[in-house]
């Protein structure tokens, strides 16, 4: 209990030295864009609220090993930091989490901390001291399990702070069946049907569905594609009705 006490002291005290004097108001900033309009559109108002959780689902086939979408967690995080001006958090206890993706995601690594908690405990804790403060833009972890407390103790967290939590679930049974969340998306890799041509080598494609928040398009979905080559970013709306076209043939010679 003291290492914790004292582990709260410490992060406390960073949070304060990373707060960048510039740091616009939240008053009237309830909400935020991600700049993927066809995303956006499937949202409640046709954004995303701050001083809330946000929770991208993947599923893992029974693999708690799959990686999840982090591509999609930093353009989440960036457009959370452009709307109130702090810093983001990174809880990464997996190291999972590479600098080079922070960058090439067009966020500045003076601008991110990265926290490496040694259990769940300590890593509620943090996260909820993260949550709560109002330099923090946005706080992302990758969260197996989850009680109906600890979630209502985040949710109170991100409503007093007034910051956004990015949460990345597994969508293994019983896995996410707690949480208090605005919106929740289920990111999959796109069908071989809906993919572009682009994704052959140089990009990477993902369908997103909202799930869950009131007032959105339930069930709707975009396509979203990352070019690894430029970085950049790009959603459509996904013609659920429309059939997969079928394989060309190779000319054989």
């Amino acid at each position: 209990m003291r290492n914790m006490a004292a582990n709260r002291i410490l992060l406390r005290t960073l949070l304060a030295r990373q707060l960048p004097a510039e740091r616009r108001a939240t008053a009237g900033r309830d909400l935020f864009r991600t700049g993927l309009d066809a995303m956006d559109e499937l949202a409640p108002h046709g954004a995303l609220r701050c001083g809330a959780i946000h929770e991208l689902l993947f599923d893992c086939g029974g693999k708690a090993s799959v990686s999840p979408p982090q591509s999609l967690a930093l353009i989440l995080a960036r457009a959370a930091q452009a709307a109130t001006g702090g810093v983001i958090v990174w809880s990464d206890p997996r190291r999972q989490l590479h600098p080079t993706a922070v960058s090439a995601a067009g966020i500045d690594l003076r601008r991110m901390i990265l926290l490496r908690p040694r259990n769940a405990a300590q890593e509620i804790s943090a996260l909820t001291e993260c949550l709560r403060c109002k330099g923090v833009s946005a706080t992302v972890t990758h969260l197996d399990r989850l009680s109906d407390i600890e979630a209502r103790r985040l949710q109170l967290a991100a409503e007093n702070g007034g910051g956004v939590g990015i949460f990345l679930r597994p969508r293994l049974k019983g896995s996410a069946s707690n949480y208090a969340a605005a919106t929740r998306w289920l990111v999959r890799p796109a069908a071989e049907g809906f993919a572009s041509a682009l994704e052959a080598d140089d990009s990477q494609s993902w369908i997103v569905e909202l799930l869950h928040g009131h007032g959105g398009r339930l069930g709707s979905s975009v396509l979203l594609e990352v070019d690894r080559e430029t970085g950049d970013v790009r959603a459509s709306a996904q013609l659920a009705d429309r059939p997969a076209a079928a394989p060309q043939s190779r000319a054989t010679a």
